[in-house]
């Protein structure tokens, strides 16, 4: 999850702290007057004072308020906290009390949708790029909002403005590979999530959205690669469950059963979600039917039938199973 910096990241903190790494060893080095070593560190702080202040400047060039960013980190610190709501508090004073301020709107944008609140979000971000139209995360950010209020068409326009500014943004690729697997656009989807992970390798997102829409696709060996690296790259639990289950998907639809068994067994160990639970038992029901051991096959469905989704699902394979006439032509 991103976290709030008083400083935006971007090319200044790289610039200044490439700078000053330089500086400091070129003084160290300095075996001079004590007149040299003197004049060398107030060289340091007027370079540094030159430096750090577009940090804070506009997009027009104008420096921001001073207490809107007393009031912006104030935002920083709360939200770091956990406190969102005293931290869209401040945040929304740091822009009352400079509009202009781009990473004021941005922040309060990101409290908002931590909060489920899309609409305001949507408006808090429309605001930040108004005050900097080449804040690409706010673009990113923005799409996220639109496609989860289902405006779709909107949501890939706004993905792709963020990246005419910044071709590399595998996030917006992500977003628009996101958008067209919801509409089952699997071929489109997949080509998206393709560029989402060639910019970035370490998307485990972008690589399970491209493993569910390779599974989708019948392109299993393909969906099992995809989704080796998205149970690779992923940490939050519940994600990684997801992509343990469908990971034991593919490898089922290969025939690969003592794979599909063990990434089945992974997911379990990290699902909460008693869907993704039921999903997992269930294709362990598979595994055992298709080795024959209806026994074990019954315990995985009887197991899956606890998952509202997955409930009629087991209970015909139960059913299968004990009355095997019953469906017999």
């Amino acid at each position: 999850m991103e976290e709030p910096s008083p400083f935006p990241p971007g090319k200044y903190e790289i610039a200044i702290g490439y700078f000053m790494h330089k500086l400091v060893r070129v003084i160290k080095q300095w075996r001079g007057d004590m007149w040299k070593r003197l004049f060398s560190i107030l060289v340091v702080f007027t370079v540094w004072g030159l430096l750090v202040s577009p940090v804070y400047a506009q997009t027009d060039g104008k420096e921001v308020d001073n207490e809107a960013k007393k009031l912006f980190n104030e935002g920083n610190q709360a939200y770091r906290a956990g406190n969102v709501d005293l931290a869209l508090q401040k945040y929304l004073a740091a822009a009352e009390k400079d509009p202009d301020f781009a990473l004021a709107h941005y922040w309060a944008g990101n409290c908002y949708k931590r909060k489920k609140n899309y609409v305001e979000a949507e408006k808090a971000y429309r605001r930040a790029l108004e005050a900097d139209n080449h804040l690409v995360k706010a673009y990113i950010k923005l799409g996220e909002v639109l496609a989860k209020q289902e405006k779709y068409n909107d949501a890939l326009n706004t993905f792709q403005a963020a990246i005419n500014i910044e071709k590399s943004s595998s996030d917006a690729y992500e977003g628009m590979g996101d958008i067209y697997l919801k509409q089952k656009n699997y071929e489109k989807a997949a080509e998206k999530y393709q560029e989402a992970v060639r910019w970035d390798l370490q998307n485990g997102d972008a690589w399970r959205g491209l493993g569910t829409a390779y599974n989708e696709l019948g392109q299993y060996a393909k969906a099992a690669e995809a989704l080796q690296n998205a149970v690779k790259y992923t940490r939050i639990k519940a994600y990684k469950a997801d992509a343990y289950m469908r990971l034991g998907d593919a490898y089922l639809n290969l025939g690969k059963l003592d794979e599909a068994e063990q990434a089945y067994l992974n997911c379990l160990k990290y699902a909460r979600r008693s869907s993704i639970k039921g999903a997992a038992n269930f294709g362990l029901g598979e595994v055992y039917k298709k080795r024959g051991n209806k026994q074990k096959a019954l315990a995985y469905y009887e197991k899956a039938k606890q998952s509202r989704t997955w409930k009629k699902a087991a209970e015909y394979e139960i059913e299968l199973i004990k009355n095997p006439d019953k469906y017999a032509y």
